[in-house]
């Protein structure tokens, strides 16, 4: 039975081997399945992009659900939908790392710092924003 999405994020340590084996399991088969999911698509080093591991977890998720027999006719057809909008993240995001049928890359990550003292501003507009409409209602 199907218990509903995996969030990735939630996954405790202790399961989170298996986790990865179940995932790379079910993305070598859809490798074989559609062969059109070349390196441009679908990095061998797939595993190593966060953005990826939970992309392919969200669709292996919709697919199990489309298939599971108490599902509607036309479920399929959503998964093949939803594939396609997944594999055109993924071609995407592989593009924009670099990666390549030999080389991974990593993402190039800057800081982002928040600039505390506007940060603040905001927060006090927001409210005094939200007490003068409740006081004129």
């Amino acid at each position: 039975m199907f218990a509903g999405p995996l969030y990735w994020p939630s996954i405790p340590s202790a399961d989170i081997e298996q986790g990865f084996r179940d995932l790379r399991g079910w993305v070598q088969e859809l490798l074989e399945r559609f062969e059109h999911l070349d390196h441009a698509i679908i990095p061998p080093c797939w595993w190593r992009h966060n953005g990826h591991v939970e992309a392919l977890q969200a669709l292996r998720d919709h697919e199990r659900l489309s298939y599971a027999e108490s599902s509607p006719g036309q479920a399929a057809t959503s998964w093949h939908r939803e594939f396609q909008f997944i594999e055109m993240r993924l071609r995407e995001w592989t593009s924009s790392y670099g990666c390549s049928q030999q080389e991974h890359r990593a993402p190039i990550r800057s800081a982002r710092p928040t600039d505390e003292d506007a940060w603040a501003a905001m927060l006090a507009e927001q409210k005094r924003r939200r007490e003068d409409r409740e006081l004129g209602a």
